[in-house]
């Protein structure tokens, strides 16, 4: 079936999606040394803000816990982040069985408790420390702005950016995942800030199927060396956002899709998002690599930052085949 403007059975992709995560199985990582796992964390405390508005139905409802579970758990698990650090904004009545990250929420993601969130991230983070920040759910565009549903009054692009803007630690991410969240792109740039975002800043304005992609990368990732999407010995940021992109480029492709989610990336300040992807993902998926073109390596431009940002799960492979610089 053709989504979007054929018709898309949003309710089906959201069961199938959940259903996907929920029997998702970590990768085999037997032959992996434990002992050589790359320490990449910058020092100081590692914050992160997790940002779900509204679900809608319960499809989506099912889609979207299952996804913040499995983030939950990657960040905390894998990547350093210590669970009280973590802060979860959930804009569903919490049911009896839910699970560690939604257990945990601090409450809904309106406009009230967002602004307080950053208010205190803001005042907390110091210049050593990290701080990641996902927004997942839905938006709207409007022509002229991008608008995240809360409940209650939404807040767009212009005014989430506004919250962030004192953030001063040296490691800064922002995962943009819902329709139109290109737009987010340029209130959130500056020098030393990685914003992704899942679509272009353009009416791409259905559903997006990033955010889920994104979650089981850093939370079930494929072994090291098929992480290493650019070949460079070493699995980063870059890597992460590649595999996701790809991954998202293919669901299109093996359902029949018109793809309508076009993931950007920007780490060089200028407030625009570049398809980094491109050189990377087969023409079939929309990119530019053939059996004759070999992927880049980002030395500058968008992705250099992000390619600096080195992940430490997977762990590095005993004998990993893969050069270094």
């Amino acid at each position: 079936m053709k989504r979007n403007t054929l018709g898309y059975a949003a309710g089906g992709l959201a069961l199938a999606l959940a259903s996907a995560l929920a029997h998702a199985q970590p990768p085999n990582d037997a032959a992996l040394s434990p002992a050589r796992v790359q320490q990449a964390s910058a020092p100081g405390t590692r914050h992160a803000l997790i940002v779900c508005g509204l679900t809608g139905d319960a499809a989506h409802r099912t889609l979207f816990s299952g996804t913040i579970e499995t983030l939950y758990t990657g960040l905390t698990t894998h990547h350093a982040f210590s669970p009280g650090k973590v802060t979860v904004l959930w804009s569903d009545a919490k049911a009896d069985n839910e699970g560690p990250a939604l257990t945990a929420s601090s409450g809904p993601a309106t406009r009230e408790t967002l602004v307080e969130a950053a208010t205190a991230l803001v005042g907390a983070v110091q210049p050593q420390d990290t701080l990641w920040v996902f927004v997942l759910g839905h938006t709207h565009y409007d022509g002229k702005h991008s608008w995240l549903n809360l409940p209650g009054p939404d807040m767009n692009q212009a005014e989430f950016g506004n919250l962030f803007a004192g953030i001063q630690c040296q490691e800064q991410v922002f995962f943009m995942t819902t329709a139109a969240s290109g737009f987010f792109v340029k209130p959130l740039s500056k020098p030393g800030r990685i914003v992704i975002a899942a679509t272009e800043a353009d009416r791409e304005v259905n559903e997006t199927i990033f955010p889920h992609k994104l979650a089981a990368v850093l939370s079930q990732p494929p072994p090291y060396l098929e992480l290493d999407i650019d070949g460079d010995g070493r699995v980063s940021l870059l890597d992460a956002y590649l595999w996701t992109a790809r991954e998202t480029a293919q669901e299109y492709a093996t359902n029949m899709w018109l793809a309508t989610e076009h993931a950007q990336l920007d780490d060089n300040g200028d407030g625009r998002g570049s398809e980094v992807q491109a050189g990377f993902l087969l023409e079939e998926l929309g990119g530019k690599l053939t059996a004759e073109r070999k992927p880049p390596l980002v030395l500058s431009g968008d992705g250099a930052i992000a390619r600096r940002l080195l992940l430490s799960y997977p762990p590095l492979p005993s004998s990993p085949d893969a050069k270094t610089e």
